[in-house]
């Protein structure tokens, strides 16, 4: 294919960013570790992988320097859950003593809360150091009938198309959206979950969603899409500032504090927590529905993008039975048979071509 001037849906893993700086999930553990000063929290860490590492079939039970930090939330959960069984055996209640499971499991509860609030710092010092040179590569290719869907919590390809000078926006159909929608599935670093008597508007931030309802009353109804708005930081100097602060914002006392519109880590990401990110997926399962090819860089669909495979999945039989079946390029130097098959149990005819992506000419794309 070259030369191609055909609706393109590029959807995007943590692979795609790796070339500009950004760590991968078997990368994060680590650096998220090293901003919490937490020592029972490391003690759990070391016994959790030593028994991930123990069902991998791996000799080496010890350190969690490879462990992905998606295989730790999903199993950390169930640590949790362990420890609430075991309380059904202890001879005390659940808070007497700060030794009892429940309290265990409650002390779980609260490093992977910590390990996810870690993972926002270490994404904007990351992107500040980041070399967007592979991702302007391709941000030169990309026409405006172009649809991205993105995994990544990063801002590098939205700053790499601001870069060469064209035009996105993310899919939450707002009147007066131009250029290449940038549907971000699981969340964005520089987004803003806040609460609508919340005043952030006074802040010049972009409004993302609002959700219509004319039976709206003035009363907090406790369900996010109605109470909550869905904001964007406009700079990189308003995103710096967000997350520096995060913990340090005044908060109404009508309202609730504002959190970073991230899906979080673990297999089951509550996405609905995020106001307007259904219209993002809406946004970006119409594109593929509608393209001609979905070119795949960085993205291995795991087990832990359980979802993605589902709508993926609809999609591609969807299209299969409108004979109509849709072309699917895998861009990635370390595909496996492994890989190979998950691709094609989603989209049975899959190309893949094993290279990096920083040395691919997107012009045959």
């Amino acid at each position: 294919m070259t030369n191609c001037r055909c609706k393109r849906v590029f959807i995007f893993g943590a692979g795609f960013s790796k070339p500009a700086g950004m760590p991968l999930a078997t990368e994060l553990l680590p650096l998220l570790t090293e901003e919490i000063e937490l020592d029972e929290m490391r003690q759990w860490l070391e016994w959790l992988c030593e028994r991930l590492a123990w069902l991998s079939g791996s000799d080496r039970l010890t350190g969690s320097v490879s462990q992905n930090i998606e295989q730790v939330f999903h199993h950390g959960h169930f640590d949790i859950e362990l420890n609430r069984l075991r309380q059904h055996l202890s001879r005390v209640g659940r808070h007497d003593g700060p030794g009892t499971p429940s309290n265990t499991a409650e002390s779980i509860e609260s490093w992977l809360t910590y390990l996810e609030e870690a993972l926002c710092d270490v994404i904007v010092a990351t992107e500040n150091q980041a070399d967007l040179g592979p991702i302007t590569r391709w941000a030169d290719s990309v026409n405006t009938g172009d649809t991205v869907m993105t995994f990544n919590y990063d801002t590098l390809v939205e700053r790499a198309l601001s870069g060469v000078g064209k035009t996105w926006n993310h899919g939450t159909d707002l009147e007066g959206d131009d250029g290449i929608a940038v549907c971000k599935l699981h969340g964005s670093i520089d987004w803003i979950v806040s609460h609508r008597s919340n005043t952030l508007s006074k802040l010049k931030l972009d409004l993302l969603f609002d959700k219509e309802n004319a039976n709206r009353s003035n009363q907090t109804t406790g369900h996010v899409e109605e109470d909550y708005l869905l904001w964007r930081c406009k700079s990189r100097e308003q995103l710096q500032r967000w997350i520096e602060d995060r913990d340090l914002q005044l908060v109404p006392n009508d309202a609730t504090p504002s959190t970073v519109g991230i899906a979080g880590l673990g297999a089951y990401k509550q996405l609905h927590r995020i106001p307007g990110l259904g219209r993002v997926w809406t946004s970006g399962m119409r594109a593929l529905h509608d393209a001609d090819v979905a070119v795949v860089v960085g993205f291995s669909m795991s087990d832990f993008d359980a979802m993605a495979q589902m709508m993926f999945a609809e999609i591609a039989k969807t299209r299969r039975q409108e004979n109509r079946p849709l072309s699917v390029i895998v861009i990635d130097p370390y595909v496996n048979g492994e890989t190979e098959n998950r691709f094609r149990r989603v989209f049975r005819h899959v190309d893949f071509v094993k290279t990096h992506h920083e040395n691919v000419d997107w012009n045959r794309y």
